[in-house]
């Protein structure tokens, strides 16, 4: 007889494929007790969430939303610690944004993903479909707390993900056709010259990394990432030989971004770029000095002014890719 594991089910509704309602996972929801829900309900939810999910001690937990319910509650379970060691975790690609599920989430949002996922559970084989990812820890923050996630940006990543909702979204492109949409405008506003206002023009960085190297100048972007793959399943990182994070920054002015996207984004691991303007490698640490917003998963926060940033990654997890 298969074994039956407590599963915590983490479900914003308000995410952008839930709001309209969870109608079609309601049957599986009923037919598997097993299946404990918690309902995100708004700002410090979450918290109480974790410390519920401490109390069931779960098999698995199903996170049903987007990158920022992800990125919320990882800061729960990685920083207050209701769980040692944290359980596999699935996520359910219900959100607006999915960029993490989309590397190590489930590839489907609907019930047949949850059933499978549940039967998979109840064989006892998980381990055979889970990767490892490590975790973002970023601390230095405006309003004084700590953040996990999986993705770091800053300067124009922060433009592009503003463009993306502010305008994007509004022309009713979602998802990753949203992504592609905001990427297609930027490079062609950037080869005509024309870039939207306030936007893509760099800001003043200065990057240390655990090592001792140190990059200082103007940057028309940077990110640090843990996943293997972002939006547009690209990989704009190179040298980075298996640190925990990956990291890429771009000089402003870049010069022949447009002509040279594709090798950023699509490039090996040694890539044809001038190392001076395009700079990529692995790391275990770096301090950021800048001032204007970075986005983790899409929220978005401000540094502490005289603070640098500190990003590691001192915890790996297991996700579940089915």
């Amino acid at each position: 007889m298969s074994r039956v594991p407590a599963i915590g089910l983490v479900n914003n509704a308000r995410s952008e494929r839930n709001r309209r309602g969870m109608a079609d996972l309601e049957p599986v929801l009923r037919a598997h007790p097993e299946i404990v829900r918690f309902d995100f309900t708004g700002p410090g939810g979450l918290r109480e969430i974790a410390l519920d999910l401490g109390r069931l001690k779960p098999e698995l937990i199903v996170i049903n939303g987007g990158d920022g319910t992800v990125q919320g509650l990882l800061t729960e379970l990685l920083e207050e610690r209701p769980l040692d060691p944290v359980p596999p975790i699935a996520i359910l690609p219900r959100g607006m944004a999915n960029m993490t599920a989309a590397d190590c989430g489930l590839r489907r949002r609907g019930p047949l993903a949850l059933e499978r996922l549940i039967t998979v559970a109840r064989r006892g084989l998980l381990d055979r479909v889970t990767v490892r990812r490590h975790v973002l820890r970023v601390a230095g923050l405006a309003d004084g707390s700590v953040q996990r996630g999986m993705f770091l940006g800053a300067a124009g990543i922060t433009d592009a993900i503003r463009l993306c909702k502010s305008r994007v979204h509004s022309l009713g492109f979602k998802g990753e056709l949203a992504h592609l949409v905001t990427l297609t405008g930027l490079l062609w506003g950037l080869l005509r010259n024309r870039r939207p206002p306030g936007m893509l023009e760099g800001e003043p960085v200065a990057i240390r990394f655990e090592d001792g190297e140190v990059r200082e100048g103007r940057q028309l972007l940077l990110l640090a990432t843990t996943l293997d793959r972002l939006v547009l399943a690209s990989r704009p990182f190179w040298n980075c030989f298996a640190r925990p994070f990956r990291f890429t920054a771009i000089r402003h002015p870049p010069p022949g971004i447009v002509r040279r996207a594709l090798s950023v984004l699509y490039g090996g691991d040694r890539r044809a770029l001038p190392e001076d303007s395009y700079f990529s490698r692995g790391g275990e640490r770096v301090e950021l000095e800048l001032e204007g917003e970075i986005t983790i998963d899409g929220q978005f926060y401000r540094p502490e002014p005289g603070r640098p940033l500190v990003v590691t990654a001192p915890d790996r997890l297991r996700f579940v890719r089915l």
